[in-house]
């Protein structure tokens, strides 16, 4: 398959990353605590805290090192190169059995940025042919839950897999009849004659978006873990409150207009909080996805690794 072109997130990305490439062996002594984070909207919330320098007020030693996406963020911290970083439940999971990773809190959740968009010519769902899929991935997962909802036979509909930013030319071009992927590419479907139809929270889905810390790392530094999160709380609730705030920071930090943040956080709830019974049914449901799809060895036991009860709200 032809590597699709390098998209904006990407490419601010390329120009970001090489100062966190370097070993941790190399690193000076007083060098900040690095988390890695993606470079799109769903991060709003650490660039606001670096633009703003929240980190700082709270006498905290911490930069925040963006990269393509969450699934690059997470390399870094399994290579070591970050502290600690941030991405959704499944991106986490595949790379359990790389490294001792303990993932500290839920800083991100949504049923509405994962759509599904059908084709113009799609009169009704029943008969869709052909899905797109980015594999392995919460595309897939949320095309499976869409099937049993609509109540097509998995074995009657042909996937087809691709990369994200290829799915609304597939579907333009009539060579798929439908596909489930997170922003932005819902939206250039739209943009290419596609409509929405259902998000992942209408096949039963909510994606949660996780800060991780390597495990030698949060043994040594509790402390500075917990003012980590009570700075990235505030954070979030300045997106909530205030999303032309967060945009201008996220403008300022990758370059992506702030109309443009202003529409994805519509779909986004930002905010920091434990983890609760109801996630750990959703990532038992993820969990044995990617062990059948064969993503991780076996089903992986996340309850092991997940810090449940490490973050405490700030009392109002």
């Amino acid at each position: 398959m032809e590597q699709p072109a390098l998209s904006r997130r990407a490419f601010i990305a390329s120009t970001m990353v090489v100062a966190a490439t370097r070993p941790t062996a190399l690193l000076a002594q007083d060098a900040p605590f690095k988390i890695g984070v993606g470079s799109d909207p769903v991060f709003s919330s650490f660039y606001l805290a670096a633009h703003e320098k929240m980190f700082e007020a709270e006498k905290l030693n911490v930069a925040v090192q963006l990269y393509a996406d969450g699934g690059e963020a997470m390399n870094a911290l399994v290579a070591q190169q970050v502290s600690l970083a941030a991405a959704v439940e499944p991106t986490n999971m595949v790379r359990f059995a790389r490294a001792e990773l303990r993932p500290l809190a839920v800083v991100y959740q949504s049923g509405r940025y994962v759509k599904m968009v059908v084709g113009k010519d799609v009169e009704s769902l029943e008969k869709i042919k052909k899905f797109g899929i980015v594999a392995g991935s919460i595309s897939e997962y949320c095309t499976l839950l869409a099937l049993k909802k609509i109540g097509l036979d998995r074995d009657a509909v042909q996937m087809v897999k691709s990369g994200p930013p290829e799915l609304p030319a597939l579907l333009a071009r009539g060579d798929i009849d439908a596909f489930f992927a997170w922003e932005p590419w819902p939206t250039n479907g739209v943009k290419q004659g596609g409509r929405v139809v259902m998000t992942s929270k209408d096949v039963g889905y909510t994606d949660t978006m996780w800060i991780t810390a390597a495990a030698g790392w949060f043994d040594a530094n509790p402390e500075t873990a917990r003012g980590i999160l009570k700075v990235l709380a505030r954070a979030c609730e300045i997106v909530v409150n205030d999303p032309a705030r967060a945009a201008a920071a996220v403008q300022a930090i990758t370059r992506i207009p702030v109309a443009q943040t202003l529409t994805a956080l519509k779909d986004m709830d930002a905010g920091v909080r434990d983890f609760t019974d109801a996630d750990f049914q959703s990532y038992d449901g993820i969990a044995a996805f990617l062990a059948q799809q064969k993503m991780t060895p076996g089903v992986v036991d996340f309850r092991r690794v997940l810090q449940r009860g490490f973050y405490k709200p700030e009392r109002a």
